[in-house]
């Protein structure tokens, strides 16, 4: 007979692997399970005759070495690169890493993340989506160590390793300010990611400090599903308030708003800057000026901060970590 999983009881019971893998390890209170279904939970477990796999238990006291990456978008290169870096440093001390892309969807998020837990990793990096807080908790109340890199979650205990975007986004609009550009758009997409508010914040203050208006109508934030046509539609629309230049707030909107403005022959005198790095860029031949995140650095001070709870469930200091861009041009 077929060993009883977590993944069979939360099945039966219509809920997550989590909700249950936090009873199952007395930990309901810690995840906020309420007393009804934390009782659900076990007597459901008993009538399947749940029994725990004690090599798993094993592996989770003395360590499992292995370690889960939860980015946003696979396909991005950034988190491309990021993944990479974080599974080379990784390997140097022989952890193993589990990838999974949300696709900018909380949901798939959660469910990923039930699937860490499930799996026992000694610790989870990830970059948040939106809407994704408590289930960050969730993870954390598993008992599972926790690091968010590239974005951050605003009033959760859980450390974080990001750019200083606010100051990337302001030296790239300054920079194309300098350049005698007047009309700048700017373009993102989900306007309410932490670090996408910093770098709009940074394009503003660029902006006010040159004493040039601000214009809602030239800051466009594209949806993530049907990203092509949200691009087009988009930049149609920058396009017809005569903007002079464009603030690309992420590579791949950069990359595929170039290749929009190619494929249209709208290049013209436009003038273009993004935050990201520059050598994804270098294939369109359109020359652009950028803030060149240092990847290897985020992802190898995202498992620092990993490392030291893992190696000491004791310390709980919540530390956010800063890192510097650096202006390509």
């Amino acid at each position: 007979m077929a060993r009883v999983s977590i993944k069979n009881i939360a099945e039966k019971l219509g809920i997550s692997s989590a909700s249950v893998s936090l009873v199952l390890n007395g930990k309901g209170k810690n995840g906020r399970i309420s007393e009804e279904l934390t009782a659900k939970i076990l007597q459901t477990a008993k009538e399947m005759n749940y029994r725990p796999n004690m090599a798993a238990r094993s592996l989770k006291t003395g360590l499992s070495k292995t370690i889960g990456l939860l980015v946003a978008d696979v396909s991005n290169p950034f988190f491309a690169k990021l993944a990479r870096h974080i599974e080379n440093a990784a390997d140097k001390k022989n952890y193993q890493v589990m990838f999974g892309s949300s696709d900018e969807s909380c949901v798939k998020f959660s469910k990923l993340a039930n699937l860490f837990i499930e799996k026992s990793v000694d610790g989870v990096i990830v970059a948040p989506t939106t809407g994704c807080d408590s289930v960050i908790m969730q993870i954390e109340a598993s008992g599972i160590p926790t690091v968010m890199v590239d974005r951050t979650v605003e009033d959760i205990p859980v450390s974080s390793v990001v750019i200083n975007n606010y100051d990337a986004a302001y030296r790239v609009a300054t920079h194309l300010i300098n350049e005698g550009c007047r009309r700048i758009g700017f373009m993102a997409y989900n306007m309410e990611l932490s670090n996408i508010k910093k770098r709009h914040e940074g394009y503003l203050a660029a902006l006010k400090e040159a004493g040039l208006p601000t214009d809602d109508h030239l800051v466009k934030s594209v949806c993530f599903e049907n990203f092509e046509e949200n691009i087009q539609k988009e930049l149609d629309s920058l396009l017809s308030y005569n903007v002079d230049s464009i603030v690309f707030a992420t590579n791949r909107v950069g990359l595929q708003s170039l290749s929009t403005l190619q494929k249209s022959n709208r290049i013209g005198n436009l003038k273009f800057g993004s935050i990201d790095n520059p050598d994804e860029y270098k294939i369109s031949g359109i020359p652009i000026i950028s803030v060149e995140q240092p990847i290897e650095e985020l992802g190898n001070r995202a498992l620092e901060l990993l490392y030291r709870r893992i190696n000491d469930p004791k310390y709980k200091v919540v530390e956010t970590v800063y890192l510097q861009g650096t202006l390509v041009l």
